[in-house]
């Protein structure tokens, strides 16, 4: 699938802004199962800037403005090409042999080189009423019940936008029983983590139509999250609509939770602003 992405972030300041500084996330990566075409990222008005890979792997472009200014506007646009994953494990509840044991993952091996996707943040500890829930799965291999568990969240929580803020966590949004894909994906990384499974934060796009999308024409869709847990392999899953990415996803990063991927982090010296936030997905072919 062929996907044409347009994502624009505005910013308008109540005053002169004197300097801006900034790191955007905005940029695909091409992995086995994607591949990025084109992809340029325009800012206005016209920064200093650099660009690298972060500690995680995620392609970072940092920019500063030392000059008033009362806007600010970020496009990033990208040509991917994206295949689709004819692995349908999850629906016949299949493991690898290849895969590791619970042993395994408790092992030295594992807690030295997954460290890092093992401990748990404030914003993914679990609600003590799922982790005792996920604590019943460990009868299953590693694989099912990280599944088991993406179902249990699935399951509990309700997608509804504005029940919860950036800054929420894992917890408050189980107690609440509803949330956005960030959400989701804390929510799952923290019960998967609090059973010895390591789980990684992905962040990037979703076209809304999924694969059967009309070619050619323009929809509006938004920024996405889903998870992916170490069994011996990465196994990308996506709790909030329980079923593996397909090649409707676009990656972009990924790490320990939403603070390791925002699209856009940044400061600046003025007044107050007003954001907004544009994406739009075209499937080409």
């Amino acid at each position: 699938m062929r996907l044409s992405i347009d994502h624009v972030t505005s910013f308008r300041y109540a005053t002169p802004v004197r300097a801006s500084y900034n790191e955007a996330r905005m940029t695909p990566v091409s992995t086995h199962r994607q591949v990025v075409w084109t992809s340029r990222l325009t800012i206005s008005p016209t920064p200093w800037r650099t660009t690298y890979t972060d500690y995680w792997g995620t392609p970072v472009t940092c920019f500063e403005i030392h000059e008033p200014h009362d806007r600010l506007e970020i496009q990033a646009l990208s040509l991917v090409e994206t295949r689709p994953d004819g692995d349908e494990w999850d629906t016949e509840r299949r493991i690898s042999p290849t895969d590791l044991d619970w042993a395994d993952l408790r092992g030295p091996a594992v807690l030295d080189s997954m460290g890092e996707y093992l401990d748990n943040s404030s914003r993914t500890t679990p609600h003590p009423e799922l982790a005792d829930l996920s604590a019943g799965l460990v009868d299953r291999a590693p694989r099912l019940a990280a599944l088991d568990v993406c179902a249990l969240v699935h399951d509990r929580l309700a997608y509804q936008a504005g029940s919860t803020a950036v800054t929420s966590t894992a917890a408050e949004a189980w107690a609440g029983g509803s949330g956005v894909c960030q959400d989701f994906s804390h929510v799952t990384c923290g019960a998967l983590r609090g059973l010895g499974i390591p789980a990684r934060y992905v962040s990037g796009y979703l076209h809304p139509a999924g694969p059967d999308a009309v070619r050619g024409t323009g929809v509006a869709a938004e920024s996405h999250s889903w998870v992916e847990f170490w069994c011996g392999t990465w196994l990308a899953y996506d709790p909030t609509g329980m079923h593996r990415p397909d090649e409707a996803y676009v990656r972009i990063g990924h790490g320990r939770d939403y603070s390791d991927v925002p699209p856009l982090r940044g400061t600046y010296a003025g007044g107050d602003s007003e954001m907004d936030v544009k994406v739009t997905m075209t499937a080409l072919s």
